[in-house]
């Protein structure tokens, strides 16, 4: 009987779980450094013993990625109308978050198969689930098409080292490398599955905007009674800023709103096909109501609106007891989650200009732009969508969540400005993987779901125009 590739990725399990723990026995902290030249080096001695053709290690200014190509067999180009292909890019990061080992159950460098709070089997270790564990994946479908039906499309497979550190030079890697990354659909295996326990496929991801401020008045702390009143506090003009950035849940920033893009009927589509239960929600959290706008729903507010969150505070006396000080320096961080086609350079300036404006005589204040990221969605009525859907169906058996969007921020439109691709993400761990936390994990059944679905990708994908 001919093997199908998920026979074959049946048969290769446990070779494959062997590999990913080498993987995740090695280091890789972009944080620091630690290991990363040795991780990338081992990334690109995968992908070749995985089927791809080549791989090569590409320099940037800060840590180096992995580029990898796999090319259609021959009988993917007789099946197509016109002899092309598709080109699937697929994006990943071999960086990981640093750990602190006295906080897990078992070491984070040393990759251990035990059973997880469900009673089902899990690996633990950092990097298991953000986001080796996740990419390699690819690598196993990879290898199963070769060997049985034939990869159907050609295969880019990006993987980074600074996404644990804001992806800072990955536009830059991409925008140099264009030519070896042309592609036709760009795909993001990250971040966890619903929380329902039900795969999901993200149309975008919010993008971000995290701002320092920083407020000084007097040179030195004084007190509140001998010179509360005509000497500035810092902390009450902080708080004054903040709190003028919003009114009645909008945020006042002019024109902040210009360039939200409207949702079109099949984004409001998608939107109604996602059940909510607030009331839960409400009772998991503790809280007695949300937040809401009257005319617009839970998921559409949070996955389509941009919000404003006051992320710290920091000022004056916070210990026991009373000390009245008029505090001479005040601090907050700020952060902005933005929608498609929001500029976070554009709502900087717009930031700077409003807080200045209403700072008081006597105080200085300065703003500094932490991090950022732009927004990206694709279309609900794109090409690639139906064809994901009909994949990850296949792969997770059962039927997938389509959302407009991922609430946080991953780095997708590199892809859709620098390739003008579709860009979709499409998560494989567990809802409880516990990245960037102690405990670090990936359950075996989704990495195995993650390698089948992979699988079907690649094949649903290669009936979109090349």
């Amino acid at each position: 009987m001919t093997k199908t590739p998920v026979d074959v990725l049946a048969e290769r399990e446990e070779c494959a779980l062997e590999d990913l723990q080498t993987l995740l026995a090695q280091p890789s902290i972009s944080a620091t450094g630690e290991g990363i030249d040795d991780c990338a080096q081992l990334v690109r001695q995968l992908c070749l013993e995985y089927g791809f053709d080549d791989a090569e290690l590409v320099e940037t200014p800060g840590q180096p990625a992995v580029i990898a190509h796999a090319s259609a067999d021959d009988r993917a180009a007789e099946r197509s109308d016109n002899g092309d292909v598709p080109t699937v890019l697929l994006y990943g990061h071999y960086d990981v978050q640093p750990a602190s080992p006295s906080a897990w159950a078992s070491p984070p460098f040393e990759p251990t198969i035990r059973a997880g709070p469900d009673g089902q089997a899990r690996l633990y270790a950092r990097g298991a689930g953000d986001n080796k564990g996740q990419w390699f994946a690819h690598l196993c479908a990879v290898e199963a098409l070769r060997e049985t039906t034939g990869l159907p499309v050609d295969v880019v497979l990006l993987i980074e080292g600074e996404e644990e550190s804001g992806s800072e030079h990955l536009e830059h890697l991409v925008r140099n490398q264009q030519a070896d990354l042309e592609a036709d659909v760009a795909i993001v295996a990250d971040g966890p599955i619903d929380s329902s326990g039900r795969p999901h496929v993200l149309l975008g991801s919010r993008g971000l905007l995290f701002v320092d401020i920083d407020a000084s008045g007097a040179n030195r702390d004084l007190h509140s009674g001998n010179f509360g009143g005509p000497v500035p506090n810092p902390a009450t003009a902080i708080v004054d800023v903040i709190a003028s950035l919003r009114d009645d849940g909008q945020i006042t920033l002019d024109g902040f709103y210009d360039d939200v893009r409207p949702l079109s009927d099949a984004d409001r589509d998608v939107l109604a096909s996602i059940a909510v239960d607030e009331s839960e929600i409400e009772t998991d959290l503790g809280l007695s109501a949300l937040e809401m706008d009257p005319d617009e729903g839970y998921v559409e507010r949070l996955l389509t609106r941009p919000n404003l969150n006051v992320a710290g505070l920091d000022a004056g006396y916070q210990g026991a007891g009373m000390k009245t000080v008029l505090p001479s320096r005040a601090s907050a961080k700020i952060d902005f989650r933005l929608v498609a086609d929001q500029d976070p350079s554009t709502v900087f300036d717009a930031l700077q200009a409003h807080a200045r404006e209403r700072v008081p005589a006597g105080i200085d204040i300065e703003l500094t732009r932490v991090a950022s990221m732009a927004p990206q969605r694709t279309s609900a009525d794109s090409p690639v969508v139906e064809p994901a859907m009909r994949a990850v169906r296949s792969g997770w058996e059962t039927e997938p969540i389509l959302k407009p969007s991922l609430g946080g921020s991953v780095p997708t439109y590199v892809f859709a400005d620098a390739l003008d691709v579709p860009c979709l993400v499409i998560p494989y761990a567990n809802e409880d993987e516990n990245n960037h936390a102690p405990d670090e994990n990936i359950a075996l059944s989704c990495f195995r779901a993650g390698c089948r679905t992979t699988a079907a990708l690649l094949t649903e994908l290669a009936t979109i125009d090349a």
